[in-house]
């Protein structure tokens, strides 16, 4: 390795070694308690859910995935075909409460979602 350093200047020399011995100092703590945790007792950075009890969601809040979407897009993903639909299924807040849903609409466009309970 030597024969590489000997083209470079004593700055650059300085340089690299400034980085083996000094150089930055890097925070690891959180990173220590990841690893030190055991196997399955992983703690959840963000908890959705839990944030939104803790606010109160309100009627009308839709989410797919993590992402809130609106009423309008609700409507667009509901599937009628004659008298069979196939329903949104994401979350949506009921009795205050944000739950796993099925979301359906009315003839006049009126979305109404139930829980599904156990999924």
């Amino acid at each position: 390795m030597k024969h590489l350093l000997n083209d470079l200047s004593e700055e650059e020399k300085n340089r690299i070694r400034e980085q083996h011995t000094g150089g930055k100092k890097l925070v690891i703590e959180n990173f220590k308690k990841l690893v030190d945790t055991r196997l399955g007792d992983a703690k959840p950075y963000l908890n959705e859910e839990e944030e939104m009890k803790g606010k109160g969601c309100k009627e009308g809040d839709y989410y797919e995935g993590e992402k809130k979407v609106t009423a309008e897009y609700v409507k667009s993903k509901i599937i009628v075909d004659g008298e069979r639909q196939i329903p949104f299924t994401g979350r949506a807040c009921i009795n205050n409460e944000l739950k796993q849903a099925f979301c359906e609409k009315d003839k006049q466009g009126k979305i109404s979602c139930k829980a599904a309970e156990g999924y």
